[in-house]
């Protein structure tokens, strides 16, 4: 049975998690009973186990959890939106969602059993059983590959990492970034003091001469030109 792996792979998550897993954290930020409400929203679940397994169906049920953590960090904060409809389809945040026409409807349908370990992961975490393992990230990239493009000059350097700052968490391919440094830490380049009136993708756009490049292993494909149009 496929169900079985799966199972397996989230009991062993949950394990890992209650021992202590990477800077976790419970619902930083955002009252569970708002996020409650939020989940009873129609299509909520399936919006967030689509867009979830479109970023990080490859990275293990951690990864997924990262993605999941995310979105609900994002919701808390406000500036992507009220509601997950909102922070899901904002403007440029979510690649898959753009490369689907700005919304999330429009990804495939998660598979019966994509949905349920996503779902299960959603109620670990408003059972505080499963804590925020990106301590409370924003964004999140593909360093290898910001850094890699970086490197033959298809994007300024300063992307790498958002502009130097220390992840809160790496998981898999992917590093997470909170919205201010990490404790402890001091980044390359200064933060602003405030958070910027646009928020900032939640991917890396390259610029608008850049040719398309060839897909590497891990990297999510999708960027927007200066002129807002998908390559």
């Amino acid at each position: 049975m496929r169900a079985r792996p799966a199972l397996c792979g989230l009991l062993g998550l949950l394990l890992s998690l209650q021992g202590g897993f990477a800077r976790g954290e419970d619902l930083p930020g955002v009252a569970r009973a708002d996020l409650v409400a939020a989940l009873t929203a129609p299509g909520a679940r399936e919006a967030i186990a689509r867009v979830a397994v479109a970023e990080a169906a490859s990275q293990g049920d951690s990864g997924l959890l990262a993605v999941v953590y995310t979105i609900f960090n994002r919701l808390s904060d406000g500036r992507w939106g009220t509601s997950l409809d909102q922070v899901l389809n904002a403007r440029a945040q979510f690649e898959p969602v753009l490369r689907a026409g700005g919304d999330w409807r429009a990804l495939p349908a998660a598979s019966p059993v994509q949905r349920a370990r996503v779902n299960t992961l959603i109620n670990l975490a408003l059972e505080g059983r499963a804590p925020d393992p990106t301590g409370g990230a924003l964004w999140f990239q593909n360093p290898r590959i910001v850094a890699a493009r970086a490197a033959a000059g298809q994007v300024s350097a300063r992307l790498v990492h958002f502009g130097g700052r220390t992840p809160s968490a790496v998981i898999g391919d992917h590093a997470f970034y909170p919205a201010a440094p990490v404790a402890g830490t001091r980044p390359t380049i200064p933060l602003p003091a405030q958070a910027p009136a646009e928020p900032e993708p939640i991917f890396v756009p390259r610029t608008a001469l850049e040719p398309p490049a060839p897909p590497a292993s891990g990297a999510r494909g999708l960027f927007v030109s200066r002129d807002g149009s998908l390559r």
